[in-house]
């Protein structure tokens, strides 16, 4: 079912890919969706939005990367998709847990639109 009030199988604010996996070690395999509304962000928000990835933990200026590896590559890659913010790669439990709550809040302060939970 899909409506304005709804989208079925977008519940909440992560959706996981089959990668995705947080008992891997000693990095976390990291995969999946944020549900935000990237095709009906203004402007503004999409401004506001790159402003948000450069202030995350880990943020490599002139990339959607995130953190290094030994050899100097991004452990985490973030993309803009029309299903939404999309995460991929490998982090310590640390790493990902800093992350992750640092862009839902600031998501949340910013105001973004989000699929409904």
């Amino acid at each position: 079912m899909t409506s304005e009030e709804h989208i079925e199988g977008l519940e909440g604010w992560f959706q996981p890919w089959n990668e995705h996996d947080l008992a891997a070690r000693p990095l976390l395999k990291i995969g999946g969706t944020y549900t935000i509304y990237t095709g009906r962000l203004t402007e503004g928000e999409v401004a506001t939005l790159g402003r948000l990835l450069l202030g995350l933990p880990g943020a490599r200026p002139g990339s959607m990367g995130f953190f290094s590896d030994s050899s100097g590559d991004p452990c985490l890659e973030a993309s803009f998709e029309p299903s939404g913010i999309t995460i991929e790669g490998q982090a310590s439990s640390e790493q990902w847990t800093a992350w992750d709550i640092a862009f839902r809040t600031a998501v949340e302060k910013a105001k973004l639109p989000r699929f409904p939970a």
